[in-house]
């Protein structure tokens, strides 16, 4: 895979799983658990979208960059950090 897409879809949809999932949070009133369900339904739509748009969609791919892009959303930079 091209080292720009995955900056892309690490980079901007990580940073845009984390405004999603909180606007729907807040919109629900849904918090723990099921914020995390949110965020991993946000997280997989958009990196099918963007696998699927640059047409280099895989199933492993998308298995492995939803992953990745959830993990960004919800705080991998904290645990890498510490």
């Amino acid at each position: 895979m091209d080292n720009n897409v995955l900056l892309a879809i690490l980079g901007l949809f990580g940073i845009g799983v984390v405004g999603i999932t909180e606007m729907v949070k807040r919109f629900l009133n849904w918090d723990g658990v099921l914020a995390y369900i949110i965020s991993a339904v946000v997280s997989a739509g958009a990196t099918a979208y963007v696998l699927l748009t640059t047409n280099i969609f895989s199933w492993v791919g998308f298995a492995l960059y939803t992953v990745l892009v959830f993990l960004e959303a919800n705080g991998l930079y904290k645990v890498i950090k510490k």
